[in-house]
Parts: C-alpha cells; structure tokens; sequence
C-alpha cells in the first residue's frame, strides 16, 4: 500500500494477519457546482427562498460572513458571486452588501490572500476584518454564564448571511454553522472563556449533544439570531459534494447528517495501533497541523494503544505558541494546568496533552528526533521500524488500522 508523504509516497508493508482494515471515505458521485447551487438557493431548509426574503424585507445594509483562509472553502469565489446575484436580483443595491472575514482571534490576511480566496469579489465590493479587540456589543449571555461579546458592524446590520464549511473539528465537534458566530465575530474574551472548556468531559470530534464548547457556540449563535445561512460540505479531495441553504439551525443539521453520512466509517473492533497519515502536503506540510489527524483514530485504538503518524512536516513544527507550551511543560502539568489560565493560542498543546498521557505516538517525519522529543513524541525512520516496535510492543499477532487520511473519517464502533 502508498501512503502519502508529502509530495510523494512511500510504502507500506504489512501483513494481512495484522491489519484489521483501511479507513477511509466511500467515493460519491458529486455534481456539478452550478447545480448544486442552483438546487440549494432555490429549494432553502426552513426558509422561503433568499431573492422572496429580500423582496419582502428590503434590508438596505446586508452583510455576508465569510470564512478565513484556515476555513477556506473551494471554489468560494463562484459560491459567493452566485450569492450576491441572488440578492441583487431581488433589487438590493451592490453597494448596500458588505463581506465581513469571520477572523476569530486568527490574523487578518494579505492582499494575495484576499484574492486567492475572494477573487474579483474583492474589486467590487467592500470588505473588512473582525477584529476580536475593538467595535464589540455585547448581545447577551449563555446559560454557562459567557457574556457574549460581538463584532457591533455586524450585529448593527438589517440582514446577515452567514457562509462556512462544515468539517471535522476537535474541540467544536463540527465547523460551520454557529462557528462564524463563535469564534468567528466575538470577542476575545467570549472566544477565551468557550475554549478553555477544551478538557472538559465531551469535548471531541464529531461529537455535539454532550460538547460543553459546541453548546456554547449554538447558544450565541441563537443569541445572534442569524437571518441565513449558507454551508458548504466538500469530498476530501475538497471538491463540493454538496451545499445547505436557509435557516441557520435546520441547514446546519442537515448538513452534519450529510457529512456523517458520506464520512462515517464502521469498524468491528478496536486494535492495538493505527497507521495514521496525515494525507500528504499541503494537509502534512507541519506537525501543529498533522498531529490533529490523530483525533479521529482514537476511537479506534485501544487503551494504551499507539498511533503510528505519516508526516513529513517540511515547514517544521508550527504553530510557535502550541510549541512553546509543549516544550515547556510536562505532560502532568498541561492536564492539570488551571482552566483559568488557558489561553488562546497555543490551547491545543492542552488537547494533545491528553492524547500523549494515553497513547505512545511515533512519527515518521523530517523532524529531528530532539523536536520531537521534546513534543513527547519518539521519531522512527522507517515504517518497517514502526511495524516492528508494534511487535515488540503487543505481540506478532498485534492488529492494526490504517487510515491514509486520518483527518478525512469519523470511525464509529459497531457494538452489535
């Protein structure tokens, strides 16, 4: 088997004794962008049609909310021209719409950044960035207690339009939705206080009843009250597979059955180790962004397992903030650092803590094995190194999973 590194592959040899099964996606027929556009803004969930709310309400200040290049979706540009002709059919003046970038507490971006994921939407329209810091309201307060400050542009404006990928996410279950919102226009305060929730109980890809951050993020979503939505969910080669229209709520839903749908994978039992890549460059170009590939193969390790991670890691670590506090701190001290004192930046050392308390990770990379010491990780040079140290570890009959996108399934336990 190929397991992508990088720009290229290498190979995998294991014995089928070994290995319980290949996790990845089923591949879909997907159709074609205009199409899929065309059959979501005309036939919204929960929602008359956007050209009928226009002509009905006549908002004379409309803003859109759009993702950030970390949420980037393909083909934005075509997405959001289509949007923008749906509202100025109905009669709105092209002056009157303006994008706000959902930054979060992220940085604001270059102008080469603005075109590449905004095109020529850029030239002709008005666009600014959330800034997490200034020209904040607040609009309320969960039941958890969080008062929720926003961006005060936004919520000041007679119709806003929130647009967003669904995917994976490790402390919000899922992206989209409530996210552009939460983290997306708040203060960083509202953003600091939802996080540091990050080692509570419940907290975990792909899930949402019992997640105490993504129940804070649908409460100021509602305190918000969005007036539409537009969510995008894409195949993991990030084609469109298919696009959920109308209220926020309801498309959200829809959307999250979807992706579960299309990404959802069974297994029958769990093994001691899984050979998890990262999905090659630019999914593997650092280890902050690699590492989150291991998320998902947790539910199909046993206790005490260990992952075996595929990432060349050609830019380095990443992320200096997360590496700082993995560097600087013990394994025990980051699961019992006060939640009070998390910040946002390098929050995720406090997620992958916990994964490195319970697993041994090996990686196969170009980082040295000093970095990835002190990232409490142990380097290996080869995958037959990996395979053999599964051996020693857990016996020749030991079992395995291999994922040759960690990032791109949910594995779901089959307890019949």
């Amino acid at each position: 088997m190929h397991v992508k590194f990088g720009k290229n592959t290498i190979n995998l040899d294991i014995s089928k004794k070994n290995l319980l099964g290949v996790l990845e996606p089923k591949k879909h027929p997907v159709e074609s962008l205009s199409t899929l556009l065309r059959e979501s803004v005309m036939n919204p969930i929960g929602r008359p049609r956007l050209r009928q709310l226009f002509r009905k309400n006549k908002p004379r200040d409309v803003v859109i909310l759009v993702s950030d290049i970390t949420r980037s979706i393909s083909n934005y540009e075509e997405i959001l021209q289509f949007l923008v002709s749906e509202i100025v059919d109905a009669g709105i003046d092209e002056n009157n719409i303006e994008f706000i970038v959902t930054l979060g507490t992220h940085r604001q971006h270059t102008a080469q950044e603005q075109t590449f994921l905004y095109g020529d939407l850029v030239n002709n329209f008005r666009f600014a960035f959330h800034d997490c810091h200034n020209n904040l309201t607040s609009i309320g307060k969960t039941t958890t207690g969080i008062d929720v400050h926003v961006n005060k542009r936004v919520w000041d404006a007679e119709f806003v339009i929130a647009t967003g990928r669904i995917n994976l996410h490790y402390l919000a279950g899922f992206s989209g939705g409530r996210k552009s919102i939460l983290p997306g226009i708040s203060s960083y305060e509202t953003i600091q206080m939802n996080h540091r929730k990050l080692r509570r109980d419940g907290v975990a890809l792909g899930e949402l009843a019992h997640n105490p951050i993504a129940q804070e993020m649908d409460e100021a979503a509602r305190l918000f009250d969005l007036d539409y939505l537009l969510n995008v969910v894409e195949t993991p080669e990030r084609e469109v597979a298919q696009i959920f229209c109308g209220d926020p709520q309801h498309a959200f839903e829809e959307g999250i059955q979807f992706f579960r749908k299309q990404r959802n994978v069974k297994i029958s039992q769990k093994a001691h180790c899984a050979i998890v890549s990262a999905g090659g460059y630019p999914q593997d170009r650092d280890f902050f962004k690699s590492h989150k590939s291991l998320n998902a193969a947790i539910s199909v390790i046993e206790p005490h397992g260990s992952f075996i991670l595929v990432a060349q890691c050609s830019e380095g670590p990443g992320n200096e903030n997360f590496l700082n506090y993995m560097h600087n701190n013990t394994l025990e001290k980051l699961l019992t650092y006060p939640e009070e004192k998390i910040e946002v930046g390098g929050h995720r050392a406090f997620v992958t803590a916990r994964i490195l308390k319970n697993y041994k990770v090996y990686v196969l990379s170009d980082l040295n094995s000093d970095i990835l010491s002190k990232l409490h990780c142990t380097k290996i040079s080869t995958l037959e190194d990996g395979i053999n140290i599964m051996e020693k570890n857990y016996g020749p009959e030991f079992k395995a999973y291999f994922m040759p996108d960690g990032a791109s399934v949910l594995p779901v336990l089959d307890r019949k």
